[in-house]
């Protein structure tokens, strides 16, 4: 724990930090706060990760936290989808002193999503919230609702949300397409900045171009560094990379095993949007409308799949152009789903039940009727 005060006087000479507005200021801002973030012994970048992450999610003071209000969702973040909770509370150790000028938590807050340029983005709170999931093996390996820890951080989170919420708009608007979830502008689901940020957090912090998810900190020593590295170096090959983090296969420039990774895809956001909508359907009381989603939720995952897969594929042979959703598949038909088959025989059960419990009703009641007229008394 950080020991104040670090200068005896409280006096900071820091300069005044403020929110990033573009790529190089993101870099400036970080390093600003890992310098004093090591001034306060927190010298792992590890720990500088994780305290970073904790401004974002998985505490009660993260963005996520004021926007959800939902302390389970902490608990998800620490326990199973990064692997770890945060090392320390950035409110207090973003200081050079009690009384320091910097405001860096502040505009850090305010740095989650950074435009370059109107068409050039990250999320920098995907970024960092992937950074501490790959240095844990189980938030890499480990998969549940749909993915690994660092899958539902990133795009299987984003991606199976909207194949969730996109299900449900289906009960009442069948034909409405898939293409909704990735807008240009905006902050939800398949959003440019949101992919942006989620490609990002896979590549950020590894120089190694092969299939395995590296650990940042076995390569970099500071957040920063890795940062600058990845817009100077990498962004021009950030499809090429992500798709092979994600078991991509290339031959000449040809993706070899298309169908594998549609396949892959879809079935992470059909296991995601089950998770996602049975909890957010709940907190409204409307636990009956998910048996009515889940029959779009295999045609909308597919669709949803090809989408995000055109787009990578686009930006891997476009790499300065954004990556967007362009792909428009027509509103495939609903599915007859496990949960239908199951809510059906349930209701099936409940039926049967109802039946036998009413006929032995009427027979009990029938019985009674013929033992009110019968004289039990032998002593009468």
């Amino acid at each position: 724990p950080i020991k104040f005060p670090l200068s005896q006087n409280n006096s900071c000479t820091c300069n005044i930090s403020k929110p990033a507005k573009n790529f190089k200021e993101l870099i400036s801002l970080v390093k600003q706060a890992e310098e004093v973030l090591i001034k306060n012994g927190y010298e792992s970048m590890g720990d500088r990760i994780s305290i970073l992450r904790g401004i974002y999610y998985g505490t009660e003071w993260s963005l996520d936290y004021k926007v959800e209000k939902s302390k389970i969702r902490n608990i998800a973040f620490n326990e199973f989808y990064v692997g770890s909770s945060v090392v320390a509370d950035a409110r207090d150790v973003l200081k050079c002193c009690e009384l320091c000028k910097a405001n860096l938590f502040n505009s850090l807050f305010d740095s989650f999503e950074v435009f370059d340029s109107k068409h050039k983005a990250v999320d920098f709170g995907h970024i960092i919230i992937g950074l501490d999931a790959r240095r844990s093996y189980i938030a890499k390996n480990m998969t549940m609702q749909g993915g690994t820890g660092l899958e539902i951080c990133t795009w299987v989170g984003d991606l199976g949300g909207g194949v969730g919420k996109l299900s449900n708009d289906r009960i009442k608007e069948p034909k409405k397409r898939a293409k909704i979830l990735f807008p240009v502008e905006g902050s939800s689901y398949g959003a440019m900045v949101n992919i942006e940020g989620d490609v990002a957090a896979y590549i950020v912090g590894s120089k190694s171009e092969s299939s395995d998810i590296k650990d940042p900190t076995e390569t970099f020593t500071t957040i920063h560094e890795a940062l600058e590295y990845y817009f100077n170096n990498q962004w021009n090959k950030r499809a090429y990379l992500f798709l092979t983090l994600l078991g991509a296969t290339f031959e000449n420039k040809r993706l070899k095993n298309k169908d594998e990774l549609l396949n892959k895809f879809a079935r992470a956001f059909k296991d995601f949007a089950f998770w996602y909508l049975a909890v957010r359907l709940k907190d409204k009381n409307r636990d009956g409308d998910l048996n009515l989603a889940s029959s779009y939720f295999e045609p909308v995952s597919e669709e949803v799949a090809s989408i995000f897969l055109d787009a990578l594929m686009y930006s891997f042979n476009n790499p300065n152009d954004m990556i967007i959703g362009r792909a428009d598949p027509d509103p495939k038909p609903k599915v007859y789903s496990d949960l239908n088959k199951i809510n059906d025989t349930v209701e099936e059960v409940k039926k049967k039940v109802s039946k036998i419990y009413r006929k032995t009703k009427e027979k009990a009641s029938e019985f009674y009727k013929k033992i009110e007229n019968i004289d039990l008394n032998p002593f009468d």
